[in-house]
């Protein structure tokens, strides 16, 4: 098969963005190229988009664009496409992170599914409204969207034009032959739910995660790579803010402060993204901040240091660190009402608790720090979990079935 991938760049993202799979069909025979706004990989396969005439023009356009807040409908760049050889040659042509920086014009739809078997993976549910990534609690995206309640969550603008987004967008839509992929049921829902896309056929194929990497260490050997006793609990978690605020990050530290530290077994808190905040726990708890990390055997030797992974998102399509815990055998903590509580199969490889509960939060990191059996439980539950339903051959292998379907 000849399978081209459309993303915003290769290496950044790369478990999202179709890098992952344009190996692993290269490595099985197929004929896989990608397609990016930027690369910063050195591989004949993948091509960047545009030369530097083409995207200085990109540039004021998307400038131009979000001035009068609109997103994804002037961009240029991936026009380029449609001369380039390696796109004529495509059997199957895969959308993913297409919306994550301006480059895509949303008007490409129609005419790329004209003359290609058009897929696109939703990893997020923007193209459900009429500019957020996620609604939150907000549900006029049912109804065509307009009077938006917060016009700062990502993708921010600056006027209310969600009205006219979301028309344009069921417009693109309905003149487009595309099959979605979706990572979970709770996306899936939401597509046969949204007027935009629920005529289209979707199908769920949950993120891979790469087993010989994510796998259990020694514990003990971790700990002290990050300078932490044995007899420390370790509870880790994203620290994020600003447009963010979805991940939880609040209710974390509500949670934690409704806990009473045990001076024989101090409790140390790992954090990834930010650095600094968190201002109420500093006097409370042990800071470990590793900020944004890149390598991915520190994030695997974070994750082994530690007891259990807090993942309150308020809003969540997947949670793909939530299976790389699993993998890892850490158990995980979420709130109901997002794909969470479904992707760790709780209550039994990981613990739900209700949406935005953070009482509930600190009675489950309670809980699971004194029963030892059951953290056993869901350890070995969740190790089990992830080599039946999120090995990386699982992801390739249903990903491969999709397009010997298609290509029919």
């Amino acid at each position: 098969m000849n399978i081209l991938y459309v993303t915003t760049q290769d290496a950044m993202g790369s478990r999202f963005n179709g890098y992952s799979l344009h190996k692993s069909l290269r490595r099985l025979g197929h004929n896989s190229h990608m397609a990016v706004m930027r690369s910063e990989l050195n591989e004949s396969e993948i091509h960047e988009l545009g030369n530097k005439e083409l995207k200085r023009i990109n540039f004021y356009l998307s400038y131009v664009e979000r001035f009068f807040s609109f997103y994804s409908f002037l961009p240029i760049t991936a026009m380029n496409l449609f001369f380039a050889p390696y796109y004529k040659k495509a059997d199957i042509v895969h959308l993913q992170l297409i919306h994550a920086e301006q480059f895509y014009s949303l008007f490409c739809l129609p005419l790329m599914s004209r003359s290609h078997r058009l897929i696109w993976t939703m990893h997020d549910a923007w193209m459900t409204t009429g500019h957020c990534i996620q609604s939150l609690e907000c549900e006029r995206w049912l109804s065509g969207c307009g009077q938006c309640p917060d016009k700062t969550l990502p993708l921010p603008i600056r006027r209310d034009t969600t009205a006219l987004t979301w028309k344009l967008k069921k417009w693109i839509m309905h003149r487009s032959d595309v099959c979605l992929v979706v990572p979970s049921w709770w996306m899936y829902n939401r597509v046969k739910r949204s007027p935009i896309l629920s005529h289209l056929k979707c199908h769920i194929i949950p993120p891979g995660v790469d087993t010989t990497l994510f796998r259990p260490l020694d514990r003990e050997k971790c700990r002290v790579r990050f300078g932490i006793p044995p007899e420390a609990n370790v509870l880790v978690f994203r620290s994020t803010s600003g447009s963010f605020v979805f991940k939880g990050t609040e209710y974390i530290e509500r949670a934690l402060a409704l806990i009473d530290p045990n001076p024989a077994n101090p409790i140390y808190l790992l954090t990834f993204d930010n650095i600094g905040g968190l201002e109420s726990l500093r006097n409370r708890y042990r800071f470990i901040e590793l900020g944004f990390v890149k390598d991915q055997n520190t994030l695997v030797e974070a994750l082994c240091a530690a007891d259990l992974f807090l993942m309150p998102s308020i809003a969540e399509t997947f949670g793909m660190m939530a299976v790389e815990c699993m993998a890892c055998g850490i158990p995980v903590i979420v709130f109901e009402g997002t794909s969470l509580p479904d992707v760790v199969h709780s209550p039994h490889a990981g613990i739900s608790v209700p949406y935005k509960d953070y009482a509930g939060i600190a009675r489950a990191i309670n809980q699971l720090l004194k029963d030892r059996a059951m953290y056993r439980t869901l350890v070995e539950n969740g190790l089990s979990i992830v080599q039946k339903e999120y090995t990386l051959d699982l992801y390739v292998k249903r990903h491969i079935d999709l397009y010997e379907r298609l290509s029919q």
